[in-house]
């Protein structure tokens, strides 16, 4: 007989930039304005490590925006630059906005709820 070693804990959560998250909060809120996502609804918040976030939500045009802006791919390179190490996360969520696109616009306002696999994920949902 032998003792298995017991699984890791995950990583611990980084700490939220708080001004980050209000800046792409605000961002968000123009476009529940505009009628383009729900409130608060099926959001995902990514926090980086060394400070910034991404706040990703699905649109009821079937778009992916993150941090206020449709996830095109020159928003998705700007992204890697300001916040270099969510760089896979950026990838992931490009990946998510591809599928989405090849299928028939709907309303994802809940699609990235189900979604969230990340243990270091801050979510609303």
């Amino acid at each position: 007989m032998m003792l298995l070693d017991l699984p890791a804990a995950p990583d611990p959560m980084p700490p939220l930039d708080k001004k980050a998250l209000a800046a792409a909060e605000k961002a968000t809120k123009v476009l529940v304005r505009e009628g383009k996502v729900s409130e608060g609804v099926g959001a995902m918040v990514i926090p980086a490590q060394r400070g910034g976030v991404l706040l990703a939500v699905g649109g009821r045009d079937g778009e992916l925006y993150v941090n206020g802006r449709p996830l095109t791919r020159q928003w998705a390179e700007q992204l890697r630059e300001q916040v270099p190490e969510l760089a896979s996360d950026v990838d992931r969520l490009q990946a998510m906005r591809a599928e989405w696109l090849d299928s028939p616009p709907q309303d994802r306002t809940l699609a990235l709820a189900g979604a969230c696999t990340d243990p270091n994920c801050h979510t609303p949902h």
